[in-house]
């Protein structure tokens, strides 16, 4: 009987062992989907960033196909995206503009968030020029944030998005 039990046990180890993973598990970067509604997403970061007066002042709504290089100060802006939402200032004396965009599965979102920040324009504005760019993704979503530096800075850290170089 012991030794029954002692084979039953080594069998058990064995194939216990053979069902173990190779290594460690890699976490995965979140996806789009843990981002449901845009507008509300980009509300909670600019809240987030400790921002609300940019709400409270600005206009938060949505960037229909082939606005996209109005937000950035472009003719135009190539890529394509699905849905997106800015947030500017009523009032233009004030450098700011920050987009959230949902590309579609298969289109490449560091290829559109360079294509933003390469064609960003920081003197959009008649009188006034934003100090900084920043665009960064994450899984089919792409983050734009022109503005002051401590603007660009605060809602790049709530954001934590992958910044794109």
């Amino acid at each position: 009987m012991k030794k029954l039990l002692a084979i039953i046990l080594l069998f058990t180890l064995i194939f216990a062992s053979a069902c173990q993973t190779a290594g460690p598990v890699k976490e995965t970067e979140p996806t789009h989907e843990e981002i449901g509604d845009l507008k509300e997403a980009l509300s909670e970061i600019v809240e987030k960033a400790e921002m609300k007066d940019l709400l409270e002042s600005g206009m938060l709504e949505e960037i229909k196909a082939g606005e996209a290089g109005y937000l950035i100060g472009a003719s135009q802006v190539d890529g394509t995206y699905t849905e997106a939402y800015s947030l500017q200032p009523m009032i233009n004396v004030h450098p700011f503009a920050v987009g959230l965009f949902r590309l579609a599965e298969g289109e490449d979102p560091v290829l559109f968030a360079r294509e933003l920040k390469e064609k960003a324009d920081l003197r959009k504005w008649i009188c006034v020029e934003a100090d900084a760019v920043h665009v960064a993704t994450r899984g089919q979503l792409v983050l734009f944030v022109m503005g002051s530096t401590d603007e660009v800075s605060a809602i790049a850290n709530a954001a934590q998005f992958t910044a794109v170089g």
